[in-house]
């Protein structure tokens, strides 16, 4: 089985740089954008997410060729000038063909801390939280592959070294399960015909 959402080798990029008022996000001196990573969500569900900071920049990174479509890299930086490359969220999402359990591959191959099952609705076979990030995964047949029979996408959401530390790790567990409710479904819809 692939774990190519792990270490994921792509061609391709696309930039964008956000930036913004101070007046509408007083602690953040960016624009908090209503899409991320290609999939709408909306402010909400985004902002707890992000750092304060002056810019925001996205890069996605996706496979080219007959993997098209099998695997996509979105890195989110806060601040990179002066902060290097140390990414502040990171989303991976890959396709797979065998099914798997969130839960398990969250804590044995990811080493998530204090992992827990999490209930996202119709299509997602497994998801699972904890405090580095969340794994999403659901039956999805994909619209414009070529490659091999693919039958589930994989999402994984990560927060990165530079990522703020929040003292209260349940609210960010429900931050970040409020953002997977918006952006998974959005993302079947961006992505499977299933």
């Amino acid at each position: 089985m692939r774990r190519s959402y792990i270490y994921m080798a792509a061609a391709g990029a696309l930039t964008a740089l956000l930036s913004g008022c101070a007046d509408e996000n007083p602690d953040w001196n960016y624009s908090i954008p209503q899409r991320i990573c290609g999939i709408e969500t909306g402010e909400s569900t985004v902002k707890p997410l992000l750092p304060k900071g002056d810019s925001l920049e996205e890069k996605i990174r996706a496979a080219v060729g007959e993997e098209q479509d099998a695997s996509e890299r979105c890195l989110l930086y806060v601040d990179r000038e002066q902060h290097g490359n140390g990414r502040n969220l990171s989303i991976y999402k890959d396709r797979e063909i065998e099914k798997i359990d969130a839960h398990q591959e969250a804590e044995h191959l990811l080493k998530f801390t204090n992992i827990q099952r999490v209930e996202l609705g119709e299509h997602v076979t497994s998801a699972a939280i904890g405090d580095e990030g969340a794994l999403v995964v659901m039956a999805c047949t994909p619209k414009t592959s070529k490659g091999e029979p693919y039958k589930y996408l994989v999402t994984q959401v990560r927060f990165g070294k530079d990522a703020d530390k929040p003292e209260n790790l349940p609210v960010r567990h429900q931050q970040l399960k409020e953002f997977l409710r918006a952006y998974i479904p959005a993302t079947f819809v961006d992505r499977c015909r299933n």
